[in-house]
């Protein structure tokens, strides 16, 4: 058992101490009074009729009274278990990081503005996936970055580890290119991993799920907390989000779309960028664009524009064109569309017991109060028969 309010136990300890004193001084006080008063006839009475006792028993009953309304106050708690209905889905977040990402041809934000940071499509696509994330609290993300391969963190309940991932990755930590191919294979490996074996996703590595023990820890079921015990009532359905300003939409990604799509996996892709595109630089080490712009094969400089038709070709692919979304050029970035969207694929029902604690104080006030009831009905003088006078 624990409390709330450990202060108040101090008050409800200092309590009987405090009555005590004061019934001390009421007792020296009325000492002090009968003696300058005399020995008179009718004092004599009175004196005789007062309970010693009886005040002791008051005093006992007040001061315990008034111990448990303060330890009531204090709110005494134990701890419990309840269960609660988890309603979401598992949703793949994929955020393309190749360098056509950095292209500046979209405004900047108030937040852009907040951290200095210059604006590129990477940025905005970076703001819209965490805005996305926020807006949808019982939902498990799988953050992923792609360009010419992909990286993955497992899918977890805790947003801000996948907001982390999705913004500590770039474009220099990843093969150049963007492999559509590649992202909608690792994400549909996220979101089945009932069928690992079967989709052929060896390649990229099992990694568990957020949570799972790191190398060389061990968990045994005895040792698992209830709150890590989810009882899976109806599936979780499953979805993919992926930010892109385009790629290759070839045969092989218009497969794994189809692949996707027949394992029950909504596909959600949200164009970034403009149509009239900008010029693709070079990175640094740090990932940064350089002054040096990027040149094809002949010498051309390479141009990066919005692939709006092949983006809707894949959401197509998917079964539904309108699951393609284009992000907002300027101003600051809107989720709900793609909030909306989501709310309309099957979401999941699981149970899970979370630990809580529940008051107590309700028999401590009670009794306290009782006994301040029964101290009122005392009386502090006791009943005296005087002989009858003749």
């Amino acid at each position: 058992m624990r409390f709330a309010y450990e202060e108040i136990l101090w008050v409800a300890a200092a309590a009987p101490v405090v009555f005590l004193l004061l019934f001390l001084y009421d007792r020296v006080q009325r000492r002090r009074l009968a003696t300058r008063l005399g020995e008179l006839p009718v004092l004599t009475k009175v004196m005789a009729s007062q309970s010693p006792r009886r005040r002791v028993v008051k005093l006992v009953l007040v001061s315990l009274g008034v111990g448990l309304v303060l330890v009531a106050a204090a709110r005494p708690q134990i701890a419990g278990k309840r269960n609660v209905e988890l309603h979401g889905l598992d949703l793949v977040v994929a955020v393309d990081v190749s360098k056509s990402m950095l292209v500046s041809d979209v405004g900047q934000t108030l937040l852009m503005q907040e951290k200095k940071v210059a604006p590129s499509r990477l940025g905005r696509a970076r703001e819209l996936a965490a805005a996305l994330i926020d807006e949808l609290p019982g939902d498990r993300i799988g953050p992923v970055v792609f360009a010419g391969a992909a990286s993955h963190f497992p899918v977890t309940e805790d947003h801000d580890v996948a907001v982390r991932f999705l913004y500590d990755l770039g474009p220099a930590d990843l093969p150049p290119g963007s492999n559509l191919t590649e992202v909608f294979r690792v994400s549909r490996c996220l979101l089945r991993p009932d069928l690992y074996d079967d989709l052929g996703c060896a390649r990229i590595g099992r990694r568990g799920h957020g949570g799972d023990p790191l190398p060389g820890e061990s968990l045994d079921d005895k040792d698992k907390k209830d709150e890590d015990i989810v009882e899976q009532k109806v599936e979780r359905g499953k979805a993919m989000v992926i930010f892109t300003d385009g790629g290759e939409s070839d045969a092989e990604a218009l497969r794994e779309v189809a692949t996707a799509r027949e394992l029950g996996i909504a596909v959600f892709v949200v164009g970034v960028g403009t149509t009239a595109g900008g010029v693709v630089y070079d990175i640094d080490f740090d990932g940064k664009p350089t002054a040096q712009a990027k040149r094809t094969p002949d010498g051309q400089t390479v141009i990066s524009k919005r692939d709006d038709a092949g983006m809707r070709t894949l959401a197509e692919a998917a079964g539904d064109a309108n699951r393609y979304f284009v992000a907002s050029e300027t101003g600051e970035v809107d989720p709900m569309p793609i909030v909306e969207a989501l709310r309309a694929v099957n979401r999941g029902l699981a149970t899970r017991q979370v630990d809580e604690m529940k008051d107590i104080f309700e028999p401590f006030l009670f009794a306290g109060f009782m006994l301040l009831v029964i101290e009122a009905a005392i009386s502090t003088r006791r009943r005296r028969r005087y002989p009858e006078e003749h």
